[in-house]
C-alpha cells in the first residue's frame, strides 16, 4: 500500500521546465514565441512555477551558471529574470524584486503573449 502512494505521489507531480543552452537557446527561440526563464539553483525558491500554464507560447529556463554567454548577451542582472521573445527578437522582459522574487504574474506574462499573437 505505501508503495502505490509513493507511486502515486511521484507520477502526478513531476513536471520538469526544460532547459535549454548555449548550443539550443538560438534554435528554440528562433520561432513562434518563446518565454525563457533565466534561472539559478541558489534561487530555487522564487523560480518562476507557472512556466508550464502558459499558452500559445513554449517555455524554457536557462541556468544563469551554465550559460554565462546567453545571460551577458541579454545582460540579465537578477534572476528569475523572464524574457519573451518572438521569432527570436525580445519583446518584453519582466524582473524580480529586490528579493529576488518575479513581480509579474502569470496573467501579465500571459497578457503579453496573447498581445504578440494578436499582431501576427
Amino acid at each position: 500500500m505505501n508503495n502505490l502512494l509513493l507511486l502515486l505521489l511521484l507520477s502526478t507531480n513531476i513536471v520538469a521546465q526544460e532547459f535549454v543552452t548555449s548550443s539550443s537557446f538560438g534554435s528554440k527561440t528562433s520561432e513562434g514565441v518563446v518565454v525563457i526563464e533565466f534561472w539559478a539553483r541558489w534561487n530555487k525558491g522564487n523560480e518562476v512555477e507557472f512556466l508550464d500554464d502558459l499558452n500559445g507560447c513554449s517555455s524554457y529556463r536557462v541556468c544563469v551558471r551554465r550559460s554565462a554567454d546567453i545571460r551577458d548577451k541579454y545582460k540579465v542582472l537578477s534572476i528569475p529574470t523572464i524574457i519573451v521573445f518572438n521569432n527570436g527578437v525580445e519583446q518584453n522582459r519582466f524582473t524580480p524584486s529586490i528579493m529576488l522574487k518575479l513581480q509579474a504574474t502569470k496573467n501579465e506574462v500571459q497578457s503579453i503573449i496573447d498581445e504578440i499573437g494578436t499582431n501576427k
